[in-house]
């Protein structure tokens, strides 16, 4: 494993915290590191509450620094639904770098954050440990494969 992957398999473990708490929506997880040290972890914890990258950034407290990564599992969202977007989020808070583990299948969403994301100037860096990531959603992935 690298830097990447380990930092993704701790926001692995933070998603399954929301496990039982915010179907029908994806269990998501995030985290914040800066330096080389972890310094905000976070999970999407209430179905219609914020979802796990703005909790993450508002669990942060200040500014990210210069090198600040933000390693979410799935793709952040690009539509408002019950929360804002997540993409804006990321921006205002001036994170230059994204990691993600799967783009979000949902067909409003697929690919549309990271597109986002890099249109602000933000490295975005996707598929890490993708297979893991998307095996924490099975039924969300089989209903959006299905149409929604």
């Amino acid at each position: 494993m690298n830097d990447d992957e380990d930092w993704m398999a701790i926001a692995i473990k933070e998603a399954e915290k929301g496990r039982g708490k915010v179907e029908p929506n994806p269990v998501v997880g995030a985290v914040i590191v800066e330096g080389g040290q972890m310094v905000a972890h976070a999970y999407h914890a209430r179905y219609g509450g914020p979802h796990a990258e703005v909790i993450v950034i508002d669990a942060l407290g200040r500014p990210p620094q210069d090198d600040a990564v933000l390693y979410v599992t799935m793709e952040p969202c690009s539509t408002v639904g019950k929360t804002s977007k997540c993409t804006d989020r990321i921006v205002q808070a001036g994170i230059k770098h994204v990691v993600v583990g799967t783009i979000d299948p949902n067909p409003d969403h697929r690919g549309k954050g990271l597109d986002i994301l890099r249109e602000a100037g933000i490295s975005v860096r996707a598929g890490v440990l993708e297979e893991q990531c998307a095996a924490l959603n099975p039924n969300f992935n089989e209903r959006m494969k299905q149409g929604g």
